[in-house]
Formats: structure tokens, C-alpha cells, sequence
């Protein structure tokens, strides 16, 4: 669609500096036509390469940006139960996001409860995130180390 797009505008960007450069002849000044065109051309080829380098980035995986990775934050720390969390790793490959990260939680919870809980912190972050790959790893917060407990790096 963007290609499309700056094909009609180039198209219309030529069709308006030829009408300009048939004026400007008849005042003498030949050589708007080649300055023109030179200048669409310029507008052109900066274009193709803008969008070529998007399409490229959006082929590479690459962390999420700073803000995403705060609201995943956010949203596991407010949530009822969980103590802490830390390694947190995000990519983004093409559209789909792939967040994974340790939830803390009580060494006394029963692994049913351990379960629904990270289910539930799991669809939140869906909700934020729709057709995210989400994996969550529970830890007991006693086997977590100290400088680990909560530790976040955006």
C-alpha cells in the first residue's frame, strides 16, 4: 500500500513539475525540467529506501521497546499474589511478541495455585499484548538469590 502510495504521489509530484518547467521554458529558464526531475528523483529513491529498510526491521527480531516492556512490568507486579519477578526477556519477531519472565511467589503455595496464578498473570499480559507468546516459570521466592529477587532490566 505505501509503495502504492508514493507511486501516485510521484506521479502527480512529475505531472505538476512538468506544467511548472513548460512555464518556466517559455521564460527562458530550460533547465527546470532536468532540476525537477533530479528532485523527484532524489524524493524516489530516499522513499524506496525508507521503506526498505521498514520491511527489513520488521523481519528481524528485536526487544521490545522500553514503554512495552514497562507496562509488562506494571502489570505483573500489581498483580495479587505475585511477591516478585525477574528475568524478564521480550522479543518481537515480525508482529508477534514472545514475553518470558519468573514469577516469585510463596514457598507454602500449592501448585494448583501456583498454576492458576501465572494462568492469570498470563491473560492479563494477553490482554495488554493480544497474540503474544507468553511463557511464565514460577519460582518458590526461598530459591530465588537475593540480587535476582525483583530484578528488572529495561
Amino acid at each position: 500500500i505505501r509503495a502504492d502510495m508514493l507511486h501516485y504521489q510521484s506521479d502527480v509530484m512529475m505531472n505538476g513539475a512538468i506544467l511548472i518547467a513548460l512555464a518556466l521554458s517559455w521564460y527562458g529558464f530550460h533547465r527546470a525540467d532536468a532540476l525537477f526531475a533530479l528532485g523527484i528523483g532524489v524524493y524516489i529513491l530516499y522513499s524506496a529506501l525508507r521503506m526498505g529498510y521498514e520491511a527489513v526491521q520488521s523481519l528481524l527480531d528485536r526487544a521490545l521497546p522500553d514503554e512495552e516492556r514497562q507496562a509488562i512490568i506494571d502489570t505483573v507486579t500489581s498483580w495479587p499474589g505475585v511477591i516478585g519477578a525477574h528475568d524478564l526477556r521480550t522479543r518481537q519477531s515480525g508482529p508477534t511478541r514472545f514475553i518470558q519472565l519468573h514469577l516469585e511467589m510463596e514457598d507454602d503455595l500449592p501448585l494448583m495455585q501456583a498454576h492458576i496464578l501465572a494462568e492469570q498473570v498470563e491473560r492479563a499480559l494477553l490482554h495488554r499484548f493480544p497474540g503474544a507468546d507468553v511463557l511464565i516459570h514460577q519460582d518458590p521466592c526461598s530459591v530465588v538469590p537475593k540480587e535476582r529477587h525483583a530484578h528488572w532490566e529495561l
